[in-house]
């Protein structure tokens, strides 16, 4: 990991520093963005409009991507950002951080966001970058669509007053915890969605290859070749497992990055 250090001009900086600290916070970028080309450009863009939730909750994920999951290997410019940041960005790392939301418009949210803020972006620095994110965005919009809406659905299987006023998991964590805990077999891995059997969905551990045919899934929105992560988990003397625990739900294209990071 790098270590970054900013020598100060003047003494106004260390100042604007703080504030622009104090922003970045409503956003969560780590303190290193303030040090990097991109920081100074989030905190503009979220200042033409300070107090709108859905540009906020874009930047928490564009800050995010760039800080924590790029962090060493970030671009060192927008003008060297290549077209697997953006794919990367919108088919990898968004899935991996979607919300559970009542109208399960997250999706058509970020996308929408992206095209602005890219958009914004050309305009600011000389890039040209808004048609291949329009590109993606329209490629990827139906995939992440069925991604969103399966993970909305696990989550209100598990979880049915989720979206309830003063709703609290521990009881029903606590129910699938000794649930779980009859399970002589468990499984934590990466899956992908072969096939659908009545209702049961056939999953491919990626790196075994074994089959496992799990019971209690939304098979009616799950599609083959649908990346899912999380625990499976079987009892004694039963052939079917079970989900338990989901970590994300991903689009085939996800697999290219996982291949790369590999």
């Amino acid at each position: 990991m790098k270590v970054l250090m900013k020598h100060f001009e003047n003494p106004k900086e260390p100042e604007e520093l703080l504030k622009n600290m104090r922003i970045s916070a409503e956003f969560d970028m780590r303190p290193r963005g303030h040090f990097l080309y991109y920081g100074k450009d989030f905190i503009d863009y979220k200042l033409i409009s300070p107090y709108d939730k859905d540009r906020n909750e874009f930047l928490r994920i564009l800050s995010n991507f760039m800080t924590t999951v790029l962090e060493d290997d970030c671009p060192p410019s927008w003008k060297k950002c290549k077209r697997p940041f953006w794919e990367e960005l919108i088919f990898t790392h968004f899935p991996h951080v979607m919300r559970i939301t009542p109208d399960q418009k997250q999706v058509e949210t970020f996308l929408s966001q992206l095209r602005m803020f890219v958009q914004w972006l050309d305009k600011r620095v000389g890039t040209t970058w808004f048609a291949i994110v329009d590109k993606y965005s329209k490629e990827a919009i139906s995939d992440l669509k069925v991604c969103e809406q399966v993970l909305n659905t696990i989550f209100l299987r598990d979880f049915p007053q989720l979206h309830q006023k003063g709703f609290s998991p521990e009881h029903q964590i606590e129910i699938t915890n000794q649930s779980f805990k009859q399970c002589t077999k468990r499984w934590d891995s990466l899956f992908e969605v072969t096939s659908i059997i009545d209702q049961i969905t056939v999953l491919k551990e990626f790196n075994t290859n074994i089959t496992y045919y799990v019971k209690g899934m939304p098979t009616h929105i799950i599609v083959p070749e649908l990346i899912m992560s999380g625990i499976i988990g079987r009892k004694s003397g039963t052939l079917l497992w079970e989900w338990f625990q989901t970590e994300g739900i991903y689009p085939q294209k996800r697999r290219k990055y996982l291949k790369l990071n590999s």
